[in-house]
């Protein structure tokens, strides 16, 4: 398989299993931040166990951990806060205008988006609005912190994209959730409870979204661009809304049809685009 056939593999698997986390912060009953702790710490966990196999330079991690953790920190803090001061679908809807702050960070940094890129955004971001009630509004604390999860997000992408290409994702991935699990040990211990009695639940979310899903993240960044790894996001939220009306009956207007629909062509349209690209470069 060709690398960026599976890197594009991976985000649209890692998109669709990171959509089961706003189900797991809306049925847990532990604070947010406590859900962050726990996935931190386990993350961490389980990536060491991965890197102890390996020859292990701990110098060359601190520098991207210090920038990145702090930064998957309040990410991941502040979205799991929006979504419970909100809905789901508020919460979510803020924190994927994160690839519109992509492209206004890259056009600040001296780099051109491509027209075509521009518009699959634009129009993934309307989907999502479709997809989403992000009309009924509770909370304007969520939305401020949504607005931060957003920004802090699409630091993290272009900032990492860097290191990630001098150290691999496995390294990247263990950096920032070592020093983010540093930085919330204390809502860990405190929830010490909930994640024994929520075993199975807390392995999830620890091991598999947050370890080997950051591992497989990081990886992804390294092969495409971070606009590209940003329009495929868009199905994630999507995710969300599909299980929902299968696990929890909740039925889908024609408008969410229609952004089911866009969201869904825009990803389509990302990898044509891309792999169209690529072949016209290597004639």
């Amino acid at each position: 398989m060709k690398p960026t056939t599976k890197a594009y593999s991976g985000i649209i698997l890692l998109a669709i299993s990171w959509g089961t986390i706003p189900l797991i912060i809306r049925t847990s009953d532990i604070t947010s931040i406590s859900l962050v702790g726990i996935r931190t710490f386990l993350g961490t966990f389980f990536l060491a166990t991965l890197l102890l196999r390996k020859n292990l330079n701990i110098k060359e991690l601190i520098k991207p951990g210090l920038i990145l953790g702090p930064l998957l920190a309040i990410h991941w803090v502040t979205m799991f806060e929006s979504i419970e001061l909100n809905s789901i679908a508020v919460g979510i809807g803020l924190v994927f205008s994160y690839p519109l702050f992509v492209l206004l960070f890259e056009f600040l940094r001296g780099n051109k988006p491509k027209s075509y890129q521009v518009f699959l955004i634009s129009i993934g971001f309307i989907g999502l609005y479709f997809l989403l009630d992000i009309s009924n509004i509770i909370s304007l604390e969520g939305i401020f912190y949504g607005l931060i999860s957003a920004i802090s997000l699409s630091l993290i992408i272009i900032i990492g994209e860097k290191f990630s290409s001098q150290l691999g994702g496995l390294k990247v991935a263990f950096s920032q959730l070592l020093v983010a699990s540093i930085i919330l040990i204390k809502f860990t211990y405190e929830s010490r409870e909930w994640l024994i009695e929520n075993f199975a639940v807390s392995i999830f979310l620890g091991f598999f979204l947050t370890g080997v899903g950051l591992t497989t993240y990081w990886y992804v960044v390294k092969v495409i661009k971070p606009i590209a790894v940003s329009t495929i996001s868009y199905l994630e939220p999507v995710t969300g809304v599909i299980l929902g009306a299968f696990l929890l009956n909740e039925n889908l207007s024609s408008k969410q049809l229609v952004g089911f629909i866009l969201v869904l062509l825009v990803g389509i349209g990302q990898i044509y685009f891309d792999f169209r690209i690529n072949s016209a470069s290597k004639v």
